[in-house]
């Protein structure tokens, strides 16, 4: 799992004087870590927001508080967590910033989360109940990408199936995993396959992608040749939340038809089985069929869609140059064990699907039902995590409270202030609140789209929010019979659906 070392902490009043002591510290943190002059700035700019942020909606008025910032360095960047134990969230004391609006008109207050959102690579909300609530910005060293090596644009291009008939000259290879100084070559084979379209940004950066591996939040298996030469990739993904992930699956065009992918596959399933995993996700695009069809062969069963998942940049050559919509995944499934017999509490509305979703995969769970009065927590728990260059939020409500709709309001309210345009949501299927919490939610905008075992929190119910985000469903290629019932179900339930 990822190692962070510690780089200082420091506990402040709730005093908007000491701030600048905050930033000092900050900058001089950033300067040791290694970044340049330009992002320690931005660093400063947003630890002085959240602090601000901190005093300004955490305590009562002439509360005397602390709160408290640490900085974690990793080998790819820095982390900063500011904690404190003031106010649960309040959705009336957390300021909406527009940044189309007339500035002389809106409550400024609110430009400190825009900012943070501006400057931070990705951030993270964690409202913890008793023991407070945190946010946590996260920032990657400038270090140089791949695309710089490359001056012009690059399309994307379908990796179709050999044509049937035409003989492929086989070469040998060698299947094992990747060393830290080929990284480079590993972004090089996502640019040969992806162009600039890749959804997930960190793979064009050679130093991330080594610092992914060295600190175990990914592990990328090769494909390479006798006389050397990179031919393939694929690699577990590594969560703190949700369970590992194959993906990043590229050959180059010159080796397709050697059969990289099907082996680096088979290969990374056996990595899996000695970490000890009891099953892997993968999602498939729906732009084309051709994944869906190789995860099929390697064994993964549909059991939810992640409509909009990644933006619409993502593009297939010879498919539509540029798709019309946000690109949307199937999300699939395989385990590597048995598992283990246990008990779920799905929404009533939802029973049948999610029985046939879980009965697609091999698992034979056992539905519950609430036969008595659920005592709720005062403050529920939840964990929000901002992807800002992808548009996409990810939010988990880990335990429930009496504050839960509240606290989804304002966390909304903000995600919908950084303009982000697709929110997933994670529901514990192992706790009966998770019924009656449902509804609520589809009166808010969620719409249920799957189910997703081995997560943090045992079994979990997909749900899924679009702001200003049209779904055309008659654009998503699908291939199992699965998948086409439950993206009908879907539209169905889907209140902006034509």
């Amino acid at each position: 799992m990822k190692t962070s070392k510690e780089m200082g902490f420091i506990r402040l009043p709730n005093d908007h004087n000491l701030v600048p002591a905050a930033t000092s510290y900050a900058s001089v943190i950033a300067e040791i870590a290694g970044f340049s002059p330009d992002d320690s700035n931005k660093i400063q700019l947003a630890v002085e927001e959240a602090c601000v942020n901190v005093i300004n909606h955490s305590f009562l008025n002439d509360e005397e508080a602390e709160f408290d910032l640490h900085f974690l360095k990793n080998l790819d960047g820095i982390e900063i967590h500011i904690h404190d134990m003031g106010l649960p969230y309040d959705p009336d004391m957390a300021p909406v910033y527009d940044p189309a609006a007339d500035l002389l008109k809106q409550d400024m207050s609110g430009l400190g989360s825009f900012l943070i959102s501006k400057t931070m690579d990705q951030y993270r909300f964690n409202n913890l109940g008793v023991k407070g609530k945190e946010v946590v910005l996260i920032k990657y060293f400038n270090t140089p990408s791949i695309l710089e090596e490359h001056t012009g644009p690059k399309e994307a291009e379908v990796v179709t199936p050999p044509v049937p008939g035409v003989a492929i000259e086989q070469i040998d290879f060698n299947i094992r995993l990747m060393k830290t100084a080929e990284a480079v070559e590993v972004c090089r084979c996502v640019y040969d396959c992806y162009g600039y379209s890749y959804a997930n940004e960190n793979i064009y950066f050679p130093d991330r992608v080594a610092a992914m591996n060295q600190e175990g939040r990914l592990r990328s298996a090769v494909a390479v040749t006798d006389e050397g030469e990179m031919g393939g990739h694929f690699a577990l993904i590594y969560y703190d939340k949700l369970p590992a992930e194959v993906g990043i699956a590229v050959t180059k065009k010159k080796f397709r038809g050697q059969g990289f992918a099907r082996q680096l596959g088979e290969f990374l399933e056996l990595e899996a089985r000695r970490d000890g995993l009891r099953g892997l996700q993968v999602k498939e695009v729906t732009a084309h069929p051709y994944t869906q069809k190789f995860c099929m062969k390697l064994g993964y069963k549909d059991c939810g869609l992640l409509l909009a998942h990644s933006p619409k940049t993502l593009s297939f050559k010879g498919i539509a140059d540029t798709l019309k919509q946000r690109n949307s995944d199937v999300l699939g499934f395989k385990y590597l064990e048995n598992p283990k017999p246990r008990i779920i509490y799905p929404p009533e509305n939802h029973r049948e699907m999610i029985g046939m979703l879980y009965q697609n995969i091999g698992d034979l769970v056992e539905c519950g039902r609430i036969d008595q009065t659920i005592q709720l927590n005062e403050q529920c728990v939840t964990e929000v995590k901002v992807h800002t260059l992808r548009s996409l939020a990810e939010i988990s409500i880990v335990e429930y409270g009496l504050d839960t709709m509240k606290v989804m309001r304002n966390e909304m309210r903000k995600i919908f202030a950084d303009e982000i345009q697709v929110i997933e949501l994670y529901l514990s299927l192992s706790d009966p609140m998770t019924p009656p919490i449902v509804p609520q939610l589809e009166s808010m905008g969620f719409i249920f789209t799957g189910v997703l075992p081995e997560t943090s929190q045992g079994d979990s119910l997909i749900m899924q929010y679009f702001n200003g985000v049209y779904i055309d469903y008659d654009q998503i290629v699908l291939v199992t019979d699965v998948a086409k019932k439950l993206l009908e179900y879907i539209k169905q339930h889907d209140p902006q659906a034509s």
